[in-house]
Order: C-alpha cells, then structure tokens, then sequence
C-alpha cells in the first residue's frame, strides 16, 4: 500500500514538474520574450518532456549560445529553396532575426549566417519544424495558429525578398517562385500537422 502511495506521490510531482515547464514556456512565448529567452524554456522543457528531441538539436550542432537560430531555421529553408541563397534573401532572413531579438553579435547570429552559407541537411530543418511544433503545443490553439501565422508570414517575405520587382509592379504576383512556394507549403504543413 504505501508503494502506492510513494508511486502517486512521484506522479504527482512529476506532472507538476512537466506543468512548471510548461507554464515557463507559455509565459516566454505571451509575453513576447526574445527568441534567446523562448529558445533557453523551450530547451527546458525539452529537456524534461521530450528528452531524445532535445538531443537531436544538440547533434545537429545546435548549443546552449545557438538555440534561437533553430527557431529561425525555416528562414533558412526557404532562403535555400531554388539552390541559393541570393543577397536579397540573406539580407531578409538576418534583418528578420534582429527584429526577433537576435543581436548582430550573438552566436546564433552567426549560425543563421553559416547555414545560409553553407545549406544544411534536410535533417536539421525537419527537426527545427518538430522543436517549433513542440514549442507551440504548450499555446491555445488561436494564439498557436497566430504564430505560425507569423512565422509562415515572415517566410514568405523571404521568399519574396528576391522576387522580381517588375512583376510586382505589374501585378504578376509577388516574386515567390513555384519552388519557394513548394517550400511554403511543405513547411506551412510541418508547423500545422501535429495533435495537440
């Protein structure tokens, strides 16, 4: 009887424990923190709810300095859509990051640039998309699909950022390729596709 007793005092404590990382996180991502602060919640609760996620982050070269740069990834993904990244969209992904509350100077900073240097595998974007997802199950279900919302937004502006300005101006569309919006779509899907 008293196992019984132990077993659901342990149970008990340990839903608070996963409740208390839970509320961090949510609070982190309400009250409009920097990337750097959601990212160290999310790490947290990572930690404690999905231990084996947390650890493909860290193999992919994500560290405790870079996990806001992982928030960003799908930036990178879409900058990457048609084999290069061009100046426009570099200039896009990293001026997004500052205003997301990246500093210039940070090392997450700089793996935002060394991704869009070098393409990473399709692994690592995978992986940032079920982090994100991860992330954002901890919302209601309006204030989640409002951040997606942004961030699809905020991809898209990528995408368009090497667009044809004439196009624009003509009324063709607005710059995305078929290929950048293949990538839109695939990731839209991504950010979209989990139960709460």
């Amino acid at each position: 009887m008293s196992k019984g007793i132990l077993g659901d005092r342990e149970k008990a404590l340990e839903d608070s424990y996963f409740r208390q990382q839970d509320a961090k996180l949510l609070d982190s991502l309400r009250k409009g923190a920097a990337l750097d602060d959601v990212a160290v919640a999310l790490s947290e609760k990572l930690r404690v709810d999905d231990p084996e996620l947390l650890a493909g982050a860290r193999e992919a070269g994500i560290t405790a300095e870079t996990p806001a740069a992982f928030l960003l990834a799908p930036l990178a993904q879409v900058a990457w859509a048609e084999g290069s990244v061009t100046k426009q969209e570099r200039s896009a992904v990293l001026r997004l990051a500052v205003e997301r509350g990246i500093d210039a100077q940070s090392p997450a900073h700089s793996q935002l640039e060394a991704w869009l240097d070098v393409r990473p595998p399709d692994a690592l974007f995978e992986l940032a998309s079920s982090v994100i997802r991860r992330g954002l199950s901890v919302l209601p279900a309006k204030e989640r699909d409002e951040r997606i919302d942004r961030m699809l937004e905020a991809c898209h502006e990528v995408a368009a950022a090497s667009g044809s300005e004439v196009a624009r101006l003509l009324g063709l569309g607005d710059g995305v390729s078929g290929t950048e919006e293949s990538i839109l779509d695939s990731i839209a899907k991504s950010l979209r596709g989990f139960r709460s």
